[in-house]
């Protein structure tokens, strides 16, 4: 898996070390600053971080911790409605339009352009299941990627 593939452009990093913050070595934002900072990524010019001061003093709990275990994110939803019955085809599109933060970013999942995350693929689990609908979604692929 590469480092920082899918990282968006305007993720917020964070300097914090080690030493500083007990829980760097798990975060997500640590790493992908401790991978720029080191060189292996190239193409990286400007960065968002957050304040220096934090890095020092990180608050305990830190509101800003993304965990960097890799996850199982799907790609695409072109086969999502095949066997959704026609009676409930509409409900259940237009409830699974709204699993997403827009209908934009739905038409990216569907296409595979956009990461499905585990968050929105159980969202989408849920409509199928209060729609009384007895298989699970199907989505195009599978892949281990970072929930940025």
């Amino acid at each position: 898996m590469e480092p920082l593939k899918d990282m968006p452009k305007d993720y917020v990093l964070c300097p914090a070390t080690d030493a500083a913050c007990p829980r760097a070595a798990t975060c997500l934002r640590a790493h992908a600053w401790r991978t720029l900072a080191a060189g292996r990524e190239k193409g990286w010019t400007f960065v968002r971080s957050l304040s220096p001061a934090l890095a020092i003093s990180p608050p305990s709990p830190c509101p800003h911790y993304r965990n960097s275990t890799p996850v199982r994110l799907a790609r695409g939803m072109s086969h999502l409605f095949d066997d959704v019955p026609r009676r409930l085809a509409l409900s259940v599109r237009r409830q699974v339009v709204l699993c997403f933060s827009s209908e934009r970013y739905f038409y990216y999942c569907r296409g595979g352009k956009r990461l499905i995350t585990p968050e929105e693929q159980q969202a989408v689990a849920a409509v199928f299941k209060r729609a009384g609908l007895s298989f699970p979604p199907k989505f195009d692929s599978y892949e281990e990627g970072y929930n940025w």
